[in-house]
């Protein structure tokens, strides 16, 4: 198990953080936390420097960045309570991360000791009751945030924030640097005097009231969805697009045989580009498998629902509207609820290039604007947002019974920003476009309806709706069960 050890070097600029590593001597490993307050002439741009140089560092895969902006409680924490009173009783951690191995008990265990002499050394006058209540913070925002990653020591984790307010935002971020985690606290426009003898403080200058303004990451040729030309996404309703005139023929292809009722024939076809260069803040893809055996859902299956019912589950499905760093709206997509501690399915061209989100949920009054990307994967065309709410995730198909050509399907989406609207259809044919199995369905679609569900007559997600053909009537494509699978199984919950 790894040792960590604060160094107190200075780091006297944003920029260099990004760039100092930790080294390893046997097994303690050296971290960093700094805290810049203010801001001079040159915060801004080295704030977006950062940014970029971080995003770039973990598309190579060397570190793993995070970006902090939320601290919202949105249980009421008793998977925590009650794991850190086991620990109180017994000595052992019985948490989500620890279950899924990705943090070590013991790991866990020696931080919460030490941040439970922290708060006893610095915090006047605390209880053991106030002492569980800032723990039992800390163990759900380290879920809440660190779901999706090993935290080990194999990886150098970064993670930055801005303007913390509170002292237990500040013992959380003292708690991720006891983890192995490298901090960077932005405080231009405020601070706060918490514990600020444990970690290095560097003064830019003045107070900066306001907000920085970010640059929109910048398209990248290397990551832009592989789609064949002939083929439009059915994403962005308002997003500028790329349609020359260049035409050129491709071969759509039989898909592998594990679906049943396969076409008996390869068809070239011809149809214009709508694809746009994309650039998204993650990239931990994943890639759909011919073996995949999508666990079973514990759920009565004994009839078909009427498309009143299936209508009904459009409250588990959101319209996306994407901004980029001025708030213009660059356009309109579809999202699907798959787990419930706020993460939604999209497509990748829906979110690419934006530079934060705000979707929208039916019968929900509230905006939730997110600038989450958790995954992304270019060549299958889906992405992960976040937002901070509950959710009701949709149920997965499991894939048992096999997909058949003529069986029924709904789909739900918001073409054209015309929230949730429903269709029906039937299932097509099954076509290979570029080495990815595609479901083609007759349920019309439109632009804007890119990332929402396609539901078999049981109320299942078999694909989420990804293109259509430029010359074509209802010929549209969804990315199938199986890669959604793949690519979501470590959010669905």
């Amino acid at each position: 198990m790894p040792k960590y050890r604060l160094n107190p070097i200075n780091i006297n600029s944003i920029t260099e953080f990004g760039r100092v590593r930790g080294n390893r001597a046997g097994e303690i490993r050296n971290t960093y936390m700094v805290k810049f307050t203010g801001a001079d002439t040159n915060t801004n741009k080295e704030i977006n420097e950062l940014r970029k140089y971080l995003k770039s560092e973990m598309k190579q895969g060397r570190i793993y960045y995070k970006y902090i902006d939320s601290f919202d409680i949105k249980s009421d924490c008793t998977d925590q309570k009650r794991a850190y009173e086991a620990f109180i009783s017994t000595g052992h951690f019985d948490t989500a991360l620890v279950r899924q191995n990705n943090i070590s008990e013991n790991e866990l265990i020696e931080a919460v000791e030490e941040m439970q002499k922290f708060l006893q050394k610095y915090k006047k006058n605390i209880s053991d009751t106030i002492e569980k209540n800032i723990m039992v913070k800390l163990l759900y925002w380290l879920e809440d945030n660190f779901s999706d990653i090993k935290i080990n020591g194999d990886k150098n984790i970064k993670v930055v924030a801005e303007n913390i307010q509170k002292e237990s935002e500040i013992y959380f971020f003292i708690f991720l640097n006891l983890l192995g985690m490298d901090v960077c606290l932005l405080q231009y426009s405020k601070d706060i005097s918490v514990m600020n003898e444990y970690y290095y403080t560097k003064k830019l200058g003045d107070f900066y009231e306001g907000k920085m303004i970010y640059e929109p990451d910048e398209p990248a040729e290397n990551h832009q969805i592989q789609r064949p030309t002939d083929i439009k996404t059915n994403g962005m309703n308002a997003a500028p697009v790329n349609t020359g005139d260049e035409r050129k023929m491709v071969t759509i292809s039989l898909a592998s045989t594990r679906r049943k009722d396969r076409d008996s024939k390869t068809k070239a076809v011809s149809v214009s580009s709508a694809a746009t260069p994309v650039n998204n803040q993650t990239n931990t893809g994943a890639s759909s498998s011919e073996s995949t055996q999508i666990p079973a859902v514990n759920v009565s299956r004994d009839r078909e629902l009427s498309y009143v019912e299936l209508a009904r589950l459009s409250t588990s499905i959101v319209m996306i509207a994407v901004f980029d760093n001025r708030k213009k709206l660059l356009g309109t997509g579809s999202g699907i609820m798959i787990g419930r501690d706020g993460f939604i399915l999209t497509n990748n061209h829906v979110i690419r290039g934006g530079y934060y989100f705000e979707v929208r949920i039916e019968d929900d009054e509230r905006i939730y604007e997110t600038n989450e990307v958790i995954k992304y994967h270019h060549h299958l065309d889906l992405a992960i947002i976040r937002i901070s709410r509950v959710l009701n995730p949709l149920r997965l198909y499991n894939g048992k019974e096999g997909l058949v050509r003529g069986q029924k399907v709904v789909a739900i989406g918001s073409p054209l920003g015309l929230f949730n609207s429903v269709s029906d259809g039937i299932i097509s044919g099954f076509r290979n476009i570029d080495n990815v199995d595609m479901i083609q369905f007759s349920a019309p679609t439109s632009p804007g309806s890119s990332g929402g569900a396609v539901l078999n007559m049981y109320g299942e997600v078999i694909g989420i709706s990804t293109a259509g053909f430029s010359e074509g009537q209802n010929i549209n494509l969804a990315v199938p069960y199986d890669a959604v699978y793949n690519f979501t199984k470590s959010f669905i919950r």
